[in-house]
C-alpha cells in the first residue's frame, strides 16, 4: 500500500507547478501564437486587426525558438519538434505532416492549461496588471479547482445547494477565463496596429526625407 502525500506535500507540488505555468504564460513567443489563434478565431478584429497580428506577433515568433514546460515533468521542450515527433505516422521517421494552424492550437492548448494551475490573484495582478488588491477568500483560490471533475451523474445526485454553488463556481471561471483572453487578444491586435503604424511611418520617411 501506497503512502497517501501529506497536505504540505500536496501544497508544494501545486507551488511548483503553479510556477511553470506562469513560466508559460510569461513566454512571449508562446503567447503570441496563442494570441494569434484566439484572434483569428474570434473573427471579431476583421482582416486589420488580424493581418496586423499574423506580421508582428505570428510571423516573428514562428521565427524563433518557440519553447515551453511542461506541467508534469517540468522539463522545456520545443514546441515545433513536438509537434513534428506527434505527428508522425507509428512513430515513422520523417513521416510527419504538421500545420501551422496545429501549432497555434498547441500554443493555445498550452495557455489553458497552465492558466488552470495558477491563482485568481495571479491573473489579475501578474498577467493582466491589476493593481487592487483581491478578496481574500479568492486570491489564493487556483483557477482549476474552480472547475471541479464532477460527472453529471455524479452532479445530479448533489443537494439543490451544492449544485447551485458548483454552477457559481463555473461560471466565474468562464469568466476569469473569457477575460484574460479579451485581454490578451485586445493587447495583441492594438500592439501589432501600433507597430504597423510605425514601420509605415518610417518608410514613408525614408521616401519623403533626406
Amino acid at each position: 500500500m501506497t503512502n497517501q502525500p501529506t497536505q504540505k506535500e500536496i501544497e508544494e507540488a501545486k507551488g511548483r507547478i503553479r510556477k511553470i505555468a506562469l513560466k508559460n504564460l510569461k513566454a512571449g513567443n508562446l503567447m503570441n501564437l496563442a494570441s494569434a489563434f484566439l484572434v483569428n478565431e474570434s473573427g471579431q478584429y476583421g482582416e486589420a486587426g488580424d493581418s496586423a497580428v499574423e506580421e508582428f506577433k505570428y510571423f516573428p515568433s514562428f521565427n524563433s525558438n518557440l519553447k515551453a514546460q511542461n506541467l508534469e515533468s517540468e522539463k522545456e521542450y520545443n514546441i515545433f519538434e513536438n509537434a513534428i515527433r506527434n505527428s508522425r505516422q507509428s512513430n515513422k521517421r520523417y513521416s510527419g505532416n504538421i500545420s501551422e494552424y496545429g501549432i497555434m492550437q498547441d500554443c493555445a492548448e498550452i495557455m489553458q492549461n497552465s492558466l488552470n494551475q495558477i491563482k485568481i490573484s495571479d491573473l489579475y495582478s501578474e498577467l493582466m496588471g491589476g493593481s487592487k488588491k483581491v478578496k481574500g477568500e479568492l486570491k489564493d483560490v487556483y483557477l482549476g479547482e474552480l472547475r471541479p471533475q464532477i460527472s453529471q451523474e455524479e452532479f445530479i445526485k448533489l443537494p439543490e445547494n451544492k449544485q447551485k454553488g458548483i454552477q457559481a463556481s463555473q461560471e466565474l471561471y468562464k469568466t476569469l477565463v473569457t477575460a484574460y483572453q479579451t485581454y490578451l487578444t485586445d493587447k495583441a491586435v492594438s500592439e501589432s496596429l501600433g507597430e504597423r503604424k510605425s514601420s509605415t511611418l518610417k518608410n514613408l520617411e525614408k521616401i519623403l526625407t533626406e
